[in-house]
């Protein structure tokens, strides 16, 4: 018996002004089958842990609850750094909030119509977050498991072309074979390579062709499905884009070496790096010294905004009075290799690492390439080859999926875009 299914191809970190005839032929096919997003817009911080968690809930962090790709969780005395990637953060994470995310994910939305399918190539807890009670089968490097965290052998996959080939064929495999609601893929790449090496360079448009294979992949197994006579919503997309990164600044540090923290370990004040942002947590004697510390910050040439207060919320992140926000300075320029988009980027303690990571990519913060990553939309409502200029997020996602399945939307700060697309037809 046909059924309506969702598929979800996301491209780690791809910039829509990647997806070229010349190096990503099937996406660039596919942006002329579908429905191409042209303003579709990422979360603060674009970052891929917090942008899995909006993606699988259609909600901004505000509302799931996981600040970024690091957080800090409470100690006596201050802060402690944690690292949101790591698989124990996952359960770190249950036993301080005593919950996981505050917003149903789309594996738990769909449960009554079947089970859902994830295949990962990112972190752990990129992978976990995007499905935090376990609903879905979960194809992963480190762990994965059917509903209930039932164990599964893991994948032998890698970061990286090869991995993110692994993680393909079992998810085509899985596909085909289960036809699930919904079913997400979510590649490292061109992610991985952009971070090692200047965003246009031959390593990155290697990623992107490999990439583009893997797709082709997918898209090959969506045209089985709809010969059989399923209705499928076919969308790839990314979390964020990159930026190349100008220099690294060791932000805890030179609060430091301003007088602002005791020692240089010491829990008071703490910064959260985002890549191309931070966050900085304050407590005791540090909260007093709040305000000196944001007016310190405006003054330094490498950032670019502070963010605090009701600010925070309206960028649909979570306020407190003992937090505020950077975002790295950006410069409108290309890199070595022509590349646009300019950014400094956060560490805490790090001073060696200009000499990997400039002209290389990066994200985290509110840059223009950054911020922007990719959305098309094949099948459904979609008409094939419109091009729609109203801004969209990466929160419309798990909305848009719910629509093609017909189940609800509510609960969720993201838009099914299919009523969205058909006023914009109406109005063209």
């Amino acid at each position: 018996m046909t059924h309506p299914i969702a598929v979800i191809v996301i491209c780690d970190g791809n910039r829509p002004d990647f997806i070229t005839d010349a190096t990503t032929p099937t996406m660039a096919a596919l942006r002329r089958a579908g429905a191409w997003h042209d303003n579709h817009r990422g979360i603060f911080p674009s970052a891929t842990r917090a942008s899995s968690a909006s993606i699988a809930t259609g909600s901004f962090p505000l509302a799931h609850g996981l600040r970024g790709n690091a957080v800090a969780l409470p100690v006596p005395g201050g802060f402690e750094y944690h690292n949101a990637g790591k698989p124990e953060f996952f359960d770190t994470y249950r036993a301080h909030y005593g919950r996981m995310l505050s917003r149903p994910a789309m594996s738990e939305r769909v449960a009554g119509l079947g089970t859902a399918l994830i295949a990962s190539n990112v972190s752990p807890g990129a992978a976990f977050f995007h499905d935090s009670y376990s609903h879905a089968q979960m194809l992963h490097r480190h762990e994965s498991y059917a509903p209930g965290r039932s164990a599964m052998p893991p994948l032998p996959a890698t970061p990286g072309h090869a991995g993110d080939r692994v993680v393909t064929e079992a998810f085509i495999a899985v596909l085909l074979e289960r036809r699930p609601p919904v079913a997400t893929l979510w590649l490292s790449e061109p992610d991985v390579s952009m971070h090692a090496a200047p965003l246009g360079s031959d390593l990155h448009l290697q990623a992107l062709a490999q990439a583009d294979t893997l797709v082709a992949q997918v898209a090959e197994a969506v045209g089985r499905l709809r010969d059989a006579g399923h209705d499928v919503l076919f969308m790839l997309g990314s979390d964020h884009g990159h930026e190349s990164v100008t220099e690294v600044v060791p932000v805890e540090r030179r609060l430091f070496e301003a007088g602002f923290k005791a020692d240089l370990d010491s829990p008071e004040l703490i910064v959260v790096p985002q890549g191309c942002s931070a966050f900085i947590h304050f407590a005791g004697p540090a909260l007093a010294r709040k305000a000196e510390v944001g007016d310190w910050l405006r003054e330094r040439d490498w950032v670019e905004e502070v963010i605090e207060g009701e600010d925070l919320p309206k960028l649909g992140q979570i306020p407190g009075a003992d937090v505020i926000a950077i975002d790295m300075a950006k410069i409108d320029d290309t890199n070595i290799k022509g590349v646009r988009g300019l950014s400094a980027m956060a560490t805490r303690f790090n001073e060696d690492e200009d000499a990997v990571r400039t002209h290389c990519g990066m994200h985290g913060g509110r840059g223009y390439y950054e911020s922007r990553p990719v959305l098309l939309a094949v099948g459904g409502a979609f008409e094939a080859g419109s091009i729609h200029k109203g801004q969209t997020s990466i929160t419309d996602i798990a909305p848009t999926v719910m629509a093609h399945l017909g189940l609800p939307v509510d609960g969720m700060d993201g838009r099914a875009l299919q009523p969205r697309v058909a006023l914009a037809m109406e109005s063209a």
